[in-house]
């Protein structure tokens, strides 16, 4: 208890000198606690002893605060002395947390739950909610794939379990399955990172991999509040790969050129003359512009009267693309309405309504190709001609550059809307009855006009138009009761939910060939017709029950019942129990001599099954897998007329959900009067009946082609910690936080099979090493001399020379072998992911920064990407070829220089060419100041803060030739991820 003296002193009719004394526990003197006046900016702090003096009017209000205890506002009414008693802040343990179908006390969580403030999401230069929660929480892993407008981040929570779906699901104020990147920042409320059984289960089927509920914000009652926020960015590329100047490239290819047994190309003049009047061309700068503008605008209403409560909001965000060419970008709008009336004293009614529309204009090729076709150019040739015609180099069949600016273009446009109506009847003192009925509609709309580009291999005139609808059903009626009897409380929850979907689409396509050259006989137009629908339902039965003895003793069951049309009739049922238990020890009465340290302290465990339905082997399931599917195609030609014939799919009637087993235990801590808090965690989950295609006898008739199989097991574990620091110094403000965590998972089971993907990129499933780690050679440095050539070993079919890799003989015979001598080379999984910001305010002033990063990670890069004239191409050259080996250079970082075949050594599958990705970036840094009141009474506004920031502000990373390490991966065809200077303001009415 903080006991707060106060002695007035007269000074005149207006105002009086307010004396005080703040003290805290044990009657210590608090030494900086802030005193201020509400409404304006004059205040002050207390001394060395804990004293303080503030001239001040009679009437007025004044807001006593110090990290540990809780905020207070006293008004002086009189000129007595004054006894205030502040608690401690307990926000540790009465902060609400959202769970599944409901909310909870922090302190009575027995499960691994993660909470996001609102705070990560302020002031951010993002186009969705995602990219904001990157290092934000332990064991939430983001991954920015690239920036292109439209494009989708990659999430996992707690690593990877399956080799299927491993995304977690998204609820967003009840509604299952919603598209997370469409939910406006602005209308947030709060975010919960479910992570272990306990929290899960009660979700069944569909949450192995992890839950992510985001709840909206809600009106408030009194008079209308008006809120907007702006935000402004300039968007420029972070990393883009590293081309050699011209003249660089013509020595470099002469010298390949002489490698392979080939006459020059580029004679010394040549050379000269790149070097004094160029070209001197990066293509792939080239294809981008300098910076492209990004904004965001969110307007929002809420108040209410005793009874009713309201939030309206609308958002809208344009982000330009940094491609050149047509106006490409994406633009989204979002609307919301938040309605809640207490109808009568028992009866509650609320509604959420949102629209979102996506807007999409983009080039009508794959940015792969874009990008492909640009960095495969050498600097040596200019983009346009001095006629200002698109280019064509030999070895190329088209302009990358031209594909943007005259290839036409694709547009998607995307409306969904979604919708719930809920009522709460509380039928007695802690017995209510609650439903809820809502859903969600979506269109899609694709419509591309792809032109044919006159002089290259681009001859193809295309139009399509794409339709798609998707309507989700979804329900639930929910029972539950509370009650305490002495220091016992016991919770029960029981409910049935049901949700239904229904999808289709259709497209058609026109092919218009305007270079009849490259047809077969003369067919001169080519059309396609293609649909297909699917609908699925999902009835269960949900219950919980809680206990919890004193806030000491806390215990927890969840369980879940689904019934998914998905599988057959005899496999569609699934139970899905959790149990899990906590100990306040804080609580205990041996604890007291250290309570005063550790004001807090939990330790808990869990342990349950949580399932998957939404797998396939290549990541979504057919909801008719387990009959055989029957489809229609053109066959062959009977005469003049083209005969259809029936193809049948492979199907599997016994195929079944998978599920996850998951364990953990963890701990809460908190020091410095819960000013310093710690967080612990370990997992252990393995996941079963994993489906996977495993060969069949011979007596199997669909060739290769297997159908899927429940047949897999795989383990995933890892541990958490993070950390929380609140404090003070003088009268600024400190936040110091830190996150790090670790997964690895593990293939426990194939049946003794093992699976080998990819073409350029080998990846192998095995029993006893990570889901598709990287298979290829293990190359053993580079030979230097004749003599190591003789001595070996080389590859089965290739004799190499001095300045080409060697490879190990795995099995010793002498010959290196793809069947034989091929070693597990790592994974592409981000490893001991790492997040830690830091921030304070002080008058008005507020500075935050984050940080995050990867500790480990590797990248197998392959083609035009790392390679020096990839697959006898013209290019590219990077900076990193410039350490090539040559007998002055042995000790060279890349191999001799070759081309075409002579390449074959060095361009096979190995470990070479696996790179280290770890990074640590400057996610975020931001600088604010929120004008004093003084000043906004005059403007007539609440308050005011303006603010700049800067999105992916450095870089910290040892990978090569420009690629970003959070983004390479295969091919690096990859649009760039963006740095984001910008400028806002946030203004209350």
């Amino acid at each position: 208890m903080l006991y707060f003296a106060i002695t007035l002193q007269m000074m005149g009719q207006s105002s009086q000198t307010l004396n005080g004394k703040v003290i805290g526990t044990n009657n210590e003197p608090i030494i900086g606690a802030t005193i201020r006046e509400v409404g304006t900016d004059r205040g002050t702090v207390t001394n060395i002893d804990g004293d303080f003096s503030l001239t001040i009017a009679l009437g007025s209000q004044i807001q006593i605060s110090y990290i540990g205890y809780q905020t207070q506002t006293i008004t002086v009414t009189n000129y007595n002395n004054m006894v205030i008693n502040l608690e401690e802040d307990r926000q540790l343990l009465d902060e609400v947390v959202v769970v599944g179908y409901g909310t909870q006390r922090r302190i009575n969580l027995t499960g691994a739950v993660s909470t996001i403030s609102t705070r990560d999401l302020d002031g951010k230069p993002i186009v969705n909610v995602v990219e904001a929660l990157q290092g934000t929480t332990p064991g939430l892993i983001i991954q920015q794939q690239n920036s292109q407008p439209g494009a989708r981040l990659g999430i996992r929570i707690r690593g990877e379990r399956t080799m299927n779906d491993n995304n977690p699901l998204v609820i967003v104020d009840g509604i299952v399955n919603e598209d997370i990147q469409n939910v406006n920042p602005s209308d947030i409320e709060s975010i919960s990172i479910l992570k272990d059984a306990a929290s899960t289960a009660i979700y069944g089927s569909r949450a192995s991999n992890g839950v992510i509920l985001i709840t909206t914000k809600k009106g408030i009652k009194g008079k209308a509040n008006i809120q907007y926020d702006f935000i402004h960015g300039i968007q420029t590329a972070t990393f883009l790969p590293r081309i050699v100047d011209s003249w660089i490239y013509a020595e470099l290819r002469n010298e390949a050129l002489v490698n392979s047994g080939r006459n020059i190309r580029f004679t010394p003049e040549e050379i000269r003359n790149f070097r004094e009047n160029g070209p001197n061309v990066n293509w792939m700068k080239e294809i981008y512009r300098d910076s492209a503008p990004q904004q965001t605008h969110n307007l929002s209403v809420n108040g209410g009267n005793e009874n009713t409560s309201y939030l309206i909001s609308a958002g809208y965000m344009d982000q330009n693309s940094l491609f050149k060419g047509d106006d490409y970008g994406h633009k989204r709008y979002n609307t919301r309405l938040n309605l809640e009336t207490q109808v009568s004293e028992k009866l509650k009614l609320s509604t959420n309504l949102s629209y979102v529309r996506n807007q999409i204009q983009d080039h009508a090729y794959w940015t792969e190709w874009i990008i492909e076709q640009a960095t495969r150019m050498p600097s040596i040739y200019p983009v346009k001609d001095e006629n200002g015609n698109y280019t064509l180099p030999s070895g190329s069949n088209t302009n990358a550059l031209a594909r943007l600016e005259t290839g036409g273009y694709r547009q998607n446009k995307n409306d969904a809307l979604s919708a719930t109506i809920s009522a709460e009847y509380t039928i007695l003192e802690g017995l209510s009855l609650k439903g809820m009925i809502g859903g969600k509609l979506n269109n899609d709309v694709m419509h591309e006009n792809r032109k044919a580009i006159p002089g290259t291999g681009d001859q193809e005139n295309r139009l399509t138009e794409d339709f798609g609808r998707t309507q989700n059903i979804i329900g639930n009626i929910l029972l539950t009761y509370d009650k305490k009897i002495e220091n016992h409380l016991f919770g029960f929850l029981a409910g049935y939910s049901y949700e239904g979907l229904n999808h289709k689409r259709f497209q058609t396509y026109r092919i218009d060939q305007t270079d009849y050259d490259i047809l077969v006989g003369e067919q001169r137009d080519n059309t396609g017709n293609v649909g297909w629908a699917h609908d699925w339902t999902l009835p269960s039965i949900l219950y919980r029950f809680t206990y919890n003895y004193k806030d000491r003793y806390m215990f927890e069951f969840n369980g879940r019942n689904d019934w998914s049309s998905r599988f057959s009739p005899k496999n569609r049922h699934g139970f899905f129990p959790s149990v899990s238990a906590a100990w306040n020890i804080a609580e205990e009465e041996f604890f007291a001599n250290v309570k005063e340290t550790i004001p807090f302290m939990k330790i808990r465990t869990s342990w349950g099954l949580s399932g998957n339905n939404n797998v396939m082997t290549d990541g979504s399931i057919d909801n008719y897998q387990y009959l055989a599917g029957i489809s229609v195609l053109n066959g062959y030609n009977f005469g003049s007329a083209m005969v259809p014939i029936a193809n049948y799919t492979v199907y599997n009637p016994d195929i079944k959900w998978e599920t996850t087993r998951m364990f953990n235990i963890g701990t809460d801590i908190a020091l410095l009067n819960n000013a310093l808090r710690f967080t612990a965690d370990y997992f252990n989950d393995k996941t079963y009946n994993i489906l996977v295609n495993l060969p069949l006898t011979g007596l199997y008739g669909y060739g290769r082609n297997f159908p899927a199989q429940n047949a897999a097991v795989v383990g995933n574990r890892g541990w958490e910690l993070s950390a929380e620091y609140n404090f003070k110094t003088g009268t600024v403000n400190h936040l110091i936080s830190g996150r790090v965590s670790d997964s690895q998972n593990k293939v426990i089971d194939m049946k003794g099979t093992e699976r080998i993907d990819g073409f350029d990129v080998n990846t192998i499933l095995k029993e006893g090493y990570p889901m598709f780690s990287y298979y290829a050679y293990r190359w053993d440095g580079i030979f230097q001399n004749e003599q190591e050539v003789q001595a070996g070993p080389w590859l089965d079919g290739i004799t190499p020379k001095p300045g080409d890799l060697r490879y190990i003989d795995k099995d010793g015979d002498g010959l290196v072998k793809e069947s034989d001598d091929r070693f597990i080379l790592g994974n592409r999984f981000p490893r001991y992911n790492y997040g830690f910001n830091y921030g304070f305010n002080w008058k008005g002033l507020d500075f935050s920064m984050l940080w995050q990063g990867v500790g480990m990670r590797s990248v197998w890069l392959r083609g035009e990407s790392v390679e020096a004239f990839h697959n006898n191409n013209e290019g590219p050259v990077f900076d990193f070829h410039i350490d090539r080996w040559t007998p002055n250079n042995p000790n060279a970082t890349y191999p001799r220089l070759t081309v075409g075949a002579e390449s074959a050594n060095n361009a096979a599958k190995s470990g070479f060419w696996i790179d280290d990705a770890a990074y640590l970036r400057l996610k975020n840094i931001q600088l604010g100041y929120t004008f004093p009141q003084n000043i906004t009474n005059k403007l007539s506004i609440n308050s005011l803060r303006v603010f700049t920031s800067l999105q992916n502000a450095l870089t910290f990373t040892q990978m090569k030739g420009g690629w970003d390490p959070e983004t390479a991966d295969g091919s690096g065809r990859i649009y760039p991820v963006n740095r984001v200077l910008a400028f806002g303001l946030n203004v209350k009415f």
